[in-house]
């Protein structure tokens, strides 16, 4: 499984309008992620600012089939105009997946009830 995270922002003016149009995700885009092997997906929100976590089989995989989904795209294009990409500039829908932030750490509590920690040795997840 991959851990991915990266960053976006919300055009400033647009932080209610984002939250709007995520309470109802369309139903196909939502079977899409399904689709594409993503097993969970949050976004966190503080003020303008997006972080963007999900669990996938495989993060190349995922946004190819995404990016080939014509729901997907339609999506993304959807909400462009409301979104910045991580540098502040405008939002790629055509990109909505970028490069992950490096993982540095990460941990749960294993099978048996003991945790275990992983901490990423410089490779991308």
């Amino acid at each position: 499984m991959q851990r991915v995270a990266f960053v976006m922002h919300v055009k400033e003016g647009e932080e209610e309008e984002y939250r709007r149009r995520h309470r109802d995700v369309w139903p196909a885009v939502l079977a899409d992620l399904e689709r594409a092997g993503v097993h969970s997906m949050s976004i966190f929100m503080a003020d303008r600012q997006l972080l963007l976590y999900m669990e996938t089989e495989n993060y190349a995989e995922a946004v190819r089939i995404l990016a080939e989904s014509p729901e997907s795209v339609r999506w993304e294009e959807y909400m462009a105009p409301i979104m910045e990409d991580q540098s502040g500039d405008a939002y790629d829908p055509h990109n909505a997946y970028p490069e992950g932030l490096p993982e540095v750490f990460h941990w749960q509590v294993a099978d048996g009830g003991e945790g275990r920690d992983t901490v990423s040795k410089g490779a991308k997840t």
